[in-house]
This record gives C-alpha cells, sequence and structure tokens, in this order.
C-alpha cells in the first residue's frame, strides 16, 4: 500500500468527523428532536418515524446540492476562498462561543418552534418539506456552514484527487448527520424518555467547544492564505 493513498484515506477520513461535527451542532437533532416530538404530539410512532425518514432524505438532498452548486456560486460571484474560510470561521466560531456562553440545553432549537406553525390537526405528510425541512432543519446557519465547507474543496481545486475526497468526505458527513437525524426524530418518544435534561447540557457544551476549535482553524487558515496572497502579490514585479 503506497504512503500516497495512505495520506489520502487520511485526508478523506479526517474530513467526515469535522464536517459531521459542524452540522451537528448547527441542526442540534437532540434539541430539534424534542420540539419535533412536541409538534407531532399526535402523531402515532410509525407516523412520526416515517416523517422524520422524508425530513432526513431532504435534508440530505438539500445539503448535497448546496455542497455542489456552493462551489460555483463563490466562482460566479467572485468570492475567494480565504475570503470565504475567514467570513466563514468567523461564523461558525461565534455559534461556538455564544452556544458556550448561554444556559440552555437546546441552544437555539427553541427558536425553531418559533419558525414552524403546525397546529397539530394539520397533515403532517404534507409538511415534510416546509416547514420540517425548511427552516426547521436546515435553517441559515447550516446553510452557512455548508457554503463555507463548499469552499475548503476550492482549496484543492488544482488536485483532483483531493477536490473528490474533500466531497465525498463531506457527502459521507452529511448521510451520517441524515441518519442521526431520523434517529433522533424518529425516536424522540424513547429519546425524551432516556437523556435526561443535565445529559443534554453536557453533550451540547461538548460539541460547543468543538465547534469552537473548528471555526478558529478555518480562521486561522483563511488568514494564513490571505496573508500568502498578499505575499505573493508584493513579490510580484
Amino acid at each position: 500500500m503506497s504512503q500516497t493513498f495512505i495520506d489520502q484515506l487520511t485526508f478523506f477520513a479526517e474530513i467526515i468527523p469535522l464536517t459531521y461535527v459542524a452540522l451537528f451542532h448547527v441542526i442540534n437533532p437532540i434539541g430539534s428532536g424534542v420540539l419535533f416530538y412536541n409538534l407531532t404530539s399526535r402523531a402515532t410512532s410509525k407516523e412520526r418515524r416515517s416523517l422524520a425518514k422524508h425530513v432526513a432524505l431532504n435534508t440530505s438532498i438539500m445539503l448535497v446540492i448546496i455542497l455542489m452548486a456552493g462551489i460555483y456560486l463563490l466562482k460566479l460571484f467572485g468570492i475567494t476562498v480565504p475570503i470565504i474560510k475567514m467570513c466563514g470561521g468567523l461564523v461558525i466560531l461565534a455559534m461556538g462561543w455564544r452556544s458556550l456562553q448561554q444556559d440552555d440545553d437546546i441552544n437555539d432549537s427553541d427558536k425553531k418552534m418559533q419558525l414552524t406553525n403546525v397546529q397539530t390537526n394539520d397533515v403532517y405528510k404534507n409538511k415534510q418539506f416546509y416547514p420540517f425541512t425548511f427552516p426547521f432543519t436546515v435553517g441559515p446557519g447550516t446553510i452557512s456552514v455548508a457554503l463555507t465547507i463548499s469552499a475548503e474543496s476550492l482549496v484543492h481545486r488544482g488536485n483532483s484527487a483531493n477536490s473528490l475526497l474533500q466531497f465525498a468526505g463531506a457527502v459521507t458527513a452529511v448521510i451520517l448527520i441524515a441518519f442521526t437525524i431520523y434517529i433522533c426524530y424518529g425516536s424522540a418518544d424513547m429519546v425524551m424518555n432516556r437523556l435526561s435534561l443535565q445529559m443534554r447540557k453536557v453533550i451540547m457544551k461538548i460539541f460547543s467547544f468543538i465547534l469552537l476549535c473548528i471555526g478558529g482553524q478555518i480562521l486561522f487558515g483563511g488568514v494564513e492564505d490571505f496573508v500568502k496572497y498578499i505575499l505573493k502579490s508584493i513579490a510580484q514585479p
């Protein structure tokens, strides 16, 4: 087994947890699952699982489209990678910091209740995409993170193998987060009975700190690329 293959495999494996953690925090399937249970309180367990399956599928499709189209949108508007990395890193860093400072365990998920004016007697299947997928599950924060991840793949535009691995790792993380959404939404009643309030706080605080570190790393990478670009411009006659 060549060293190049091992390096590529390691690179692919590193992308998955980084993308998953970033998406996990902004989507917050645990906290959102609690709200999803409240919004579908009159649904049977079978109906709730069916709805959760469609929401998870819609979420994965929506995120993959953003990952694919985001690159071309950035090129269309002439937005450079360092700027996207710095701005995206700042946004993610701010999310992690704000989450660490607040006391509630659901983070921003309680705001989602205001975005979903769903009555308990509504036909849930007609609400699969709006509002349960968007904006309840995939909100502005999730879209921002997906665009930042899309920008990261531009770093490897000169290396088709790394660019493909970057995208493949991100898509794998999207599939994993969709599965997590299905589990948390579809088994919300079981989660409610098994997961204590304190446990939710501990889990979300850990992920908040990790997200803070991810944001700092992306920001640092953007600043580094920007400085290299400036130095290269100065060095040119």
